[in-house]
């Protein structure tokens, strides 16, 4: 109860040192609005002072409505005008919350794996009901960077921060205390990596603002030091998830005193693990809630004016009734309302969480849509009937009515339609040879303007080769941006990410070719020798036939790159075992 009056209070602050309007100009008609009511309020008081009648008559003889009826038309006219203007001035105290992962504040979990979150006082054990809550707060999130770091005795990075909840699934299962190298209980050791995938993010100029959440059923005094030190000067927030029962007996009990002391010295949040989803809302809120309190990202602010139509709208019936049409007053806030009004957008090209279920084109168009159509064109253009539906987050019909080859792309793009995005942005190069040369003088302003929009449209082309998993084309396409401009740091940051990916597929194609993986017959392809069907065949191992393939080579055959991936995702629990004991021991060695 009192968590909520805190943040209900935190959010009252926020709406009081933030609110401001969009187009203030408009709060200019507030003038000329005032001296009319003015003129029509001296107006009425020269001529209720003409009536020298005594009150006891005045009464008697006159019949006259009660004072709040008086006008009444009148009176919801001045305040449907009034809100009217504040609607045109567009108030708002919050921006616009963006539908895309990267605009989610990312995540960090850290998991305890150590022998004590096996104990069984919330079936089936600790560590299986946190991996479930894990999975529900993914699902929940629907989008926005999350990674997973585990620790015991050590600490090591399972995943890092990806959108992929399917790449994630299956390391998250595969966690064990077995997998781990040394047995214990440091979360302090954790610590590096957090600051090290929090780094990897910030490498832009805007701050990085994410979310840590701790599952575990009990923090030291070495844990409570190191995490104070950090988080007291962080902006990153602390969310812990306790995990048991103090109800149930068990031989590691749930050591809630420890963690309520981590939660105060590192100034964060925690709840206690729910047989329910109460605890997973909770998390997923208090992390919404820390990056709109936070949250500095160049999205546009959010018009609330709009839920103003709402009783304007309602005010507007009562002018049907006899005796209060006033036709002229409704056509002008319906004017007002659909000419007046054109927010900014926002087209910055960030990672997109749409899927592929997005509004489809339907053909046959029925008579309210081809007259919706016929009243847009005859006030909009196209484009800007492609950015009335953008705002809306209607993209593929914004695509459909864009014209701009670069608006037209990030429609699509926002769309997940990634191959109509590539052409749309291709569309917009007139001669790409030239395009891909490094970038010559421009002496003129519109020289400039083309050479800044050929950027723009190269650097999306690269950004949707790499979402189609054209990782070399992406990167040979970024490397060119990056000579073009060696001051781009979105593409030097997007060119060493593609370039990690196609390093980390060769290495991974190494270790597989080094484990002496036999595949069964059916992972094979045709033209490959085939096996007698279920029958156990023994393969020396001076038979084993080891191939490297490379990046260029897996990416080039789909047959390939299908198997391959069918390889890695045999048993990642084996994986990371041998990737962390081989992590132990350089660290070791380094030391």
């Amino acid at each position: 109860m009192f968590d909520s009056l805190n943040t209900l209070g935190t959010l009252l602050k926020q709406i009081i040192s933030h609110f401001h309007f969009i187009r203030p100009l408009w709060l200019s008609l507030l003038i000329p609005f005032i001296t009319i009511l003015y003129i029509k309020w001296h107006q009425d008081t020269k001529r209720n002072n003409k009536n020298q009648l005594p009150e006891h008559l005045h009464r008697v003889l006159l019949i006259e409505e009660n004072s709040w009826k008086k006008q009444l038309p009148l009176k919801l006219l001045f305040i449907v005008i009034f809100l009217s203007i504040l609607i045109c001035a567009g108030p708002t105290w919050q921006k616009q919350a963006s539908p895309f992962g990267e605009d989610k504040a990312p995540l960090l979990i850290v998991l305890d794996t150590s022998n004590s979150m096996l104990e069984k006082d919330v079936l089936p054990n600790r560590l299986i009901r946190a991996k479930q809550k894990i999975q529900d707060l993914i699902a929940l999130r629907d989008g926005g960077k999350t990674g997973l770091i585990v620790y015991s005795g050590t600490a090591h990075l399972a995943m890092p921060l990806t959108q992929d909840s399917a790449v994630f699934s299956p390391y998250l299962a595969a966690i064990e205390p077995k997998i781990m190298p040394v047995e214990g209980k440091s979360a302090y050791k954790t610590l590096p990596l957090i600051k090290q995938q929090f780094s990897t993010l910030s490498k832009s100029n805007l701050p990085v603002r994410g979310t840590v959440i701790l599952l575990t059923d009990g923090v030291t005094t070495s844990d409570n030091q190191a995490f104070e030190d950090y988080f007291s000067h962080s902006s990153n927030q602390l969310l812990i998830l306790a995990v048991g029962d103090s109800n149930q007996s068990s031989n590691f009990p749930l050591n809630m005193d420890s963690l309520n002391e981590l939660n105060q010295l590192s100034h964060g949040h925690i709840t206690q693990i729910t047989i329910d989803n109460n605890d997973v809302i909770w998390l997923n809120n208090q992390i919404e809630r820390h990056m709109q309190l936070s949250n500095d990202s160049v999205m546009p602010w959010e018009d609330i004016g709009y839920y103003l139509l709402v009783p304007v709208m309602l005010l507007l019936l009562l002018w049907f009734r006899r005796g209060w049409l006033v036709q002229w007053c409704i056509a002008l806030v319906l004017m007002g309302s659909l000419g007046f009004y054109s927010p900014e957008s926002m087209a910055e090209m960030v990672q997109s969480t749409v899927t592929q279920n997005e509004l489809s084109t339907n053909n046959k168009q029925t008579l309210w849509s081809r007259t919706t159509q016929w009243w847009m064109n005859l006030w909009l253009t196209p484009d800007q009937q492609g950015q009335w539906y953008f705002d809306r987050n209607e993209y593929s019909k914004a695509a459909q009515h864009y014209q701009d080859p670069l608006h037209k792309g990030v429609a699509f793009y926002y769309a997940a339609q990634y191959q109509q995005a590539y052409t749309a942005f291709m569309a917009g190069i007139p001669d790409l040879q030239n395009a891909l040369e490094e970038k010559q003088s421009v002496n003129t302003p519109n020289e400039l303007e083309h050479q800044t929009n050929i950027d723009v449209l190269l650097f999306n082309t690269a950004t949707t080769l790499a979402r189609q998993r054209e990782y070399l084309a992406a990167r040979d396409l970024f490397q060119v941006i990056v000579k073009r401009s060696p001051c781009n740091k979105a593409a030097q940051h997007n060119l060493t990410l593609i370039q990690n990916i196609i390093d980390e597929i060769n290495r991974l194609s190494e270790s597989q070719a080094n484990t002496g993986e036999v595949e069964q017959s059916q992972d094979l392809p045709e033209n490959e020798p085939q096996t007698a069907d279920g029958a156990d065949e023994q393969v020396l191992e001076s038979q084993i036939i080891k191939q490297t393939l490379s990046a260029e080579q897996i990416l080039a055959d789909e047959k390939v790159a299908e198997k391959w991936l069918r390889r890695v995702e045999a048993d990642p629990k084996y994986f990371l075992q041998n990737k962390f004991h081989m992590q132990t021991l350089s660290d070791k060695g380094n030391k």
